[in-house]
């Protein structure tokens, strides 16, 4: 009866408790699963991420963002003025180096290339036989010019001398020595200088005279000529004599106008006279000969071809014509694709008038980088680019230019590097952004595991191996699939291949093609209950080279061993020695009784300088890494 009514009461209090009852009986109902699986986990084997060491290639990369430009850029200008014939080109077009863009009214220009070209060809024209004829006979002719000339200089000379005689000398002459010497001392040091002068042509008239009285028309021209410079100078030397003569008269009517004034105006007239005469033979005489000169070197230039001098002087006119009748034709001064056209046809064009802007097919991507990256970065290296705009693009570049003075922006300091894009591709336009992957270093056929497989304690790098009795145990027990916890062991393959493994932002390989980054030995997906042991993996431009990884589970704990590491991207790390290919390591352990994951540290535990984790299923944790190795880039914790 107590019993019953206990429960009654029990009863009445669930009923008017209803909300805690059911708090109540959550708790009861959580503590119970907890110490059930408490007691389940703790017979359970702790798991691990394993992958296998194999050859492969490492590549350190450096990256950035930026703009695509044309390398160039160029208004084509006018070189000559006038009206515009035709445009033979349209916006948009691609043209070749030389093509013909536009033409300017060229007609003056090739009148005046034609006619220097015909003066050219006049000299190194062959003589003819009338040509040769012709300048015979001109030679003959300037010597019987010349002869008439001196004939008529001699016709003169006479009255010229004798009236000379009488001023100088005669006992009524206005120049005579009876009156000089009412002169003054400048005038009769003029009127001496005159008859020095006057004795000197006697002379040399004299002299001529018989020699041109031995000879005619028809003696040689040698002897002609020889008379003809004789006579020339005869004439010079009768001029300067009338002309002292003609100066002291000047003198002395100026000065001493009284001296012998009914004389002096006949005696200037009489000496204007004659200087006049002699002039003028003299210059007929110079003509002559200067005619006869040039009839020579015409007659030789015929018999002998023209001075190579003057031929190369001619070919320069020509050469010059024909650039200037070729700025008439505006062409394409590289290859590239037309722009704007901002002329029309029919109108003037000068030397400065833009007749068409033509830019580069060539395309250059220009990124900035901070000066940690910009010194890993050198001419030549090889470029990944893709682009924003264009889907599925995947461009090679080279880097072309790196600036070498760095641009200070808040305290940050940057590098400009110019990237030449080598492929050609009709969707890529100037101002388009780009993301870059630059090749820095590349190791081939090196021994690789990924980063979070490398420990450290102290000052040693390890890695955890299984030994090959467990690995054999493992395979063996793994022949057949059970429930959701169990994992099928396949065959532990060693890939040797040597393809090319992008870093965590995607790369480039050398023989074509691009892809992204490895899965990491972290990154295979482990939800579903059974799979084989080769996790997902990503090639790299078709490369042999793999990373595999798999969870197994195992009661023995792995050991440790001493690698000597190298290089290391943001995937693997080089080993140079301490494994051998093929060999299992570890990358990660997840532990059974907390169901916490131990691996490389996080992200988060990178910020403090740690790389790498402790051990699971039982084995110590080492110390943690720094994250820095080798030369390589820093390495991220996951």
């Amino acid at each position: 009866m107590n019993n019953k009514t206990f429960l009654q009461k029990i009863g009445s209090g669930i009923k008017n408790h209803k909300g805690w009852t059911t708090i109540v009986v959550i708790v009861f109902i959580g503590v119970g699963y907890y110490f059930y699986h408490s007691a389940q986990n703790a017979n359970a084997e702790p798991q691990y991420v394993i992958s296998a060491a194999r050859f492969g290639t490492l590549q350190q990369t450096v990256t950035g963002t930026g703009q695509v430009s044309a390398s160039n850029q160029t208004d084509i200008l006018g070189q000559v003025s006038g009206t515009i014939k035709s445009i033979n080109v349209n916006v948009g077009q691609r043209v070749s180096s030389g093509q013909l863009i536009a033409t300017i009214d060229s007609t003056n220009a090739a009148i005046s290339l034609q006619n220097a070209k015909l003066s050219l060809a006049k000299l190194t024209e062959p003589a003819k036989a009338t040509d040769t004829s012709n300048a015979t006979n001109a030679v003959n002719q300037s010597y019987s010019s010349a002869f008439d000339s001196v004939s008529t200089a001699y016709l003169d000379l006479p009255a010229i001398m004798a009236g000379m005689k009488d001023m100088l000398y005669g006992q009524s002459g206005f120049l005579s020595d009876q009156k000089s010497s009412f002169l003054n001392s400048t005038a009769r040091t003029y009127r001496v200088g005159a008859g020095v002068a006057y004795d000197a042509a006697v002379n040399q008239y004299n002299s001529s005279l018989t020699k041109f009285k031995s000879l005619s028309r028809a003696s040689s021209q040698s002897d002609l000529d020889q008379m003809f410079a004789d006579t020339y100078t005869t004439m010079k030397d009768v001029a300067d004599a009338v002309t002292k003569a003609q100066n002291t008269i000047t003198y002395i009517t100026t000065t001493q106008p009284d001296y012998n004034p009914a004389s002096a105006s006949t005696a200037a007239a009489s000496v204007n006279g004659w200087a006049s005469q002699a002039n003028g033979d003299l210059a007929s005489i110079v003509s002559a000969q200067n005619n006869i000169s040039s009839s020579k070197n015409a007659m030789t230039t015929l018999e002998t071809g023209a001075n190579h001098l003057d031929i190369q002087s001619a070919q320069l006119t020509v050469d010059q014509a024909q650039q200037t009748y070729d700025n008439y034709f505006v062409k394409a001064p590289y290859s590239g694709i037309i722009g704007r056209i901002p002329v029309n046809v029919y109108g003037q064009a000068g030397a400065s008038t833009v007749i068409a802007t033509i830019v580069g097919e060539q395309k250059i991507a220009s990124i900035s980088l901070n000066e940690v990256d910009a010194a890993k970065v050198k001419v030549g290296q090889p470029v990944a680019i893709t682009f924003n705009a264009i889907d599925g693009l995947n461009a090679t570049g080279t880097v072309e230019e790196i600036d070498q003075i760095g641009t200070v922006t808040q305290g940050v300091v940057s590098y400009g590097v110019k990237i030449l894009i080598n492929t050609q591709d009709s969707r890529i336009n100037p101002g388009m952004s780009v993301n870059t992957t630059i090749v820095t270093n590349q190791e081939n056929n090196v021994l690789l595991v990924p980063n979070s497989a490398i420990k450290t304690q102290g000052s040693l790098n390890y890695v955890q191996v299984f030994s090959p009795a467990v690995l054999a145990a493992l395979r063996a027990a793994s022949g057949t699939a059970s429930a959701s916890t169990t994992r099928q062991f396949g065959r532990l393959a060693s890939t040797t291949g040597q393809g090319q493994f992008a870093s965590s932002t995607g790369g480039q390989n050398p023989n074509g093609g691009y892809g992204g980054t490895f899965a990491s030995t972290t990154g295979a997906n482990f939800g579903s209950t059974t799979r084989n042991f080769s996790s997902s993996s990503r090639t790299f431009g078709g490369s042999a080279a793999q990373t595999r990884a798999t969870t197994i589970s195992s009661a023995t704990p792995p050991q440790q061993v001493i690698v000597k590491i190298g290089d290391s991207d943001d995937t693997n790390t080089v080993i140079l020695s301490g494994l051998t290919p093929g060999q299992i390591v570890v990358t990660r352990t997840i532990t059974s009784g907390s169901a916490q994951t131990t691996s490389a540290p996080s992200i988060l535990s990178s910020l403090s300088g740690n790389r790498g984790g402790g051990a699971g299923g039982g084995a110590t944790g080492g110390a943690a890494r720094p994250t820095t190795g080798g030369a390589g880039a820093a390495r991220p914790g996951n």
